[in-house]
């Protein structure tokens, strides 16, 4: 039925991290993502470049002095060219340390550059990301990409960047500059330089699969932290007793990050002592055959003496050179993680530049029309749904648990974007729609009520920092938390805790209605969540939504008897359609789900003294339209 659905993007994710772990990592688009990572960097990365070429040319210089030391300035007694070749061999290398450290804060600057962009990218990116994305994906993964991933990068780099560069540049000239000197000396020396491949080739993919086994086990763990040592995740552990089986579970997840851990660590042991025995079995063939030659009278020992100076900047880099291609193929699993998710697809997109919200009296102010969305491929939530609310409308959801009547609402609230069919704000899809203008139109109190760590006065204030202190005084009074305000020991600079724990499930939804009256908005979505609050809290909320319902167009799932009674317009949803539409007396004279629904909920009383204290209650949002 030609349907992409949110779920393709997570299969992409799937499919793209099932691909690393066969080992067989797409290394052309890896490497040219990386080097679009650097572009930004091309200064530092130039300068460090010509840091680089420095150090290395400096470093050529003294095995040279030396030569000269030995087989000219000390055999002809020449005293000043012994004292200047001894202040060069302590000058120049002092030159290269200062050189050294130019690359060092220049690798630092170009490091952390890349890495603070790559962090930038991924929250940015994330936060784009679909909600289907987030109940697919355990926060604590979201949050290793961030933190741990991002962090190996930033090690990966500062050994393998410009240490690479210099480690290569060096092997090349000093091959060069032995050749120059002697080259049947350099011809040995360079020998033993295949050899170096070979321990890199058999520990190369292992250092690879060890990375990318130690990331996934951080991300575990990072979830498991996520999940059971926030506020709710520690209510629950606590409310069932499960403190020793989490801290088990726990320890298993350790316990294979440490593993992991080490067999990252120790994979190159082998690796370490191979390339150990081949740098002592050149100088030892060097001194050998050059001493032979030197007996001979066919090389100087100052050549000698300087070879085996320049053996140890050879077969360093070399070692080093095997150490960075394991180090690099490491890297390579971690800029594939990082790409895989930064590749991971965002289904809903902004237009840009986009429409303006613009209201008008004569077009709906929210209008489905023939919409179709599924959260997963064949299982439709919604089938050919279409309605329209006018403006200073209430329109109420109505139906049993599953219906979609939450799809609806996260739809008009451009959470998702629908496989067929469109929505409309006055008159424009939501797909060309502004997103700052429809964000300013359209406010959204949800069933599942969210404050941050933080004092009262900023969650109120949340999107809308710089509010008079008489607009913020109104939405209090508006949304019935005075009370509230007077009973916290710091007023409105109280902290409320994590996920607001401070405050009463009544309490924080009056928060939510204040901070949709601050945003004054046209269009209010409401999940109404009231069934489990005691009648005093029900009656200060009903007052609060009262006031914010007023001249406002409103689609509410309804939960409350007089946000039915009170509706302008009633849809019944029953396994993602609408079965039935009116007014609470045509859709309870018609009988059918909605009277069934209506009784099950309110049962023979709401026939009685209920509906007329309910309606006296009630201050119409339909008045003053």
């Amino acid at each position: 039925m030609g349907l992409h659905g949110p779920w393709h993007h997570v299969r992409h994710q799937q499919q793209s991290l099932e691909y690393l772990r066969q080992g067989r990592p797409p290394l052309g688009p890896t490497l040219r993502w990386g080097w679009a990572l650097l572009r930004p960097h091309r200064k530092p990365l130039l300068w460090g470049l010509v840091t680089v070429v420095a150090g290395v040319a400096a470093g050529l210089v003294p095995p040279l002095l030396l030569k000269v030391l030995v087989d000219d300035a000390i055999p002809h007694g020449r005293v000043g060219a012994i004292v200047l070749l001894a202040l060069g061999m302590l000058l120049v290398p002092a030159a290269g340390g200062l050189v050294a450290m130019g690359q060092n804060y220049l690798n630092a600057v170009l490091t952390q550059g890349v890495v603070h962009d790559v962090r930038n990218r991924l929250y940015r990116h994330a936060a784009e990301l679909g909600l289907e994305v987030f109940t697919a994906t355990p926060a604590g993964e979201m949050h290793s990409r961030l933190i741990n991933d991002a962090g190996a990068l930033q090690t990966v780099l500062n050994q393998a960047l410009l240490g690479l560069v210099a480690n290569l540049l060096t092997v090349g000239l000093t091959l060069v500059t032995m050749v120059a000197l002697d080259w049947r000396l350099a011809l040995l020396a360079a020998g033993a330089l295949p050899a170096f491949a070979v321990p890199v080739l058999y520990f190369g993919r292992r250092r690879y699969d060890a990375v990318q086994e130690t990331q996934e086990a951080l991300a575990r763990m990072t979830a498991i932290l996520e999940e059971t040592l926030s506020l709710s995740g520690a209510l629950v552990v606590k409310s069932f007793g499960m403190e020793q089986a989490e801290a088990e579970r726990f320890a298993r997840v350790n316990g294979a990050l440490r593993a992991a851990q080490i067999r990252q660590a120790l994979v190159g042991q082998w690796m370490t002592y191979a390339i150990q025995v081949l740098t002592a079995l050149g100088p030892a063939v060097l001194y050998g055959y050059g001493g032979y030659l030197v007996v001979r009278h066919q090389v100087q020992l100052g050549t000698v003496v300087a070879f085996a100076a320049y053996l140890s900047r050879l077969y360093a880099p070399a070692s080093g050179l095997a150490g960075a291609n394991a180090t690099v193929l490491g890297g390579l699993a971690l800029l594939d993680r990082l790409r895989a998710f930064l590749e991971t697809p965002v289904r809903v997109r902004w237009a840009e530049p986009g429409l303006a919200v613009r209201p008008a009296a004569d077009m709906p102010a929210l209008a489905f029309d023939h919409v179709w969305f599924a959260y997963r491929e064949a299982e439709w939530v919604l089938s050919d749904v279409s309605f329209e609310a006018r403006p200073g409308q209430l329109v109420a959801l109505v139906g049993p648990s599953g219906a979609g009547k939450s799809t609806l609402l996260a739809l008009a609230a451009r959470f998702y974007d629908p496989d067929r069919g469109a929505v409309r704000v006055f008159g424009t899809d939501l797909t060309r729609v502004d997103r700052g203008a429809f964000r300013r139109a359209v406010a959204v109190v949800t069933q599942d009520l969210f404050l941050f760590h933080a004092t009262l006065r900023a969650n109120l204030t949340y999107g809308h920092p710089g509010v008079s202190p008489d607009a913020l005084e109104a939405a209090i009074e508006a949304a019935q938390l005075r009370d509230v305000v007077a009973r916290l020991p710091e007023g409105l600079e109280t902290v409320v805790g994590e996920r607001g724990w401070r405050l009463s499930g009544g309490e924080k939804q009056r928060v939510a209605i204040a901070r949709a009256i601050l945003h004054d908005p046209q269009i209010l979505l409401l999940d109404e969540a009231t069934s489990a609050l005691d009648s005093h809290a029900e009656r200060l909320i009903q007052a609060a939504l009262a006031r914010l319902f007023r001249g406002r167009t409103v689609l509410a799932i309804a939960h409350r008897l007089s946000t039915i009674l009170a509706a302008d317009l009633i849809l019944v949803v029953d396994r993602g359609r609408i079965v039935d539409r009116g007014t609470h007396t045509e859709l309870l004279a018609r009988g059918g789900l909605y009277r069934r629904l209506y009784e099950e909920q309110f049962g023979r009383a709401a026939r009685g003294p209920r509906v007329a204290r309910e309606v006296a209650s009630w201050t119409s949002p339909t008045a003053g339209r």
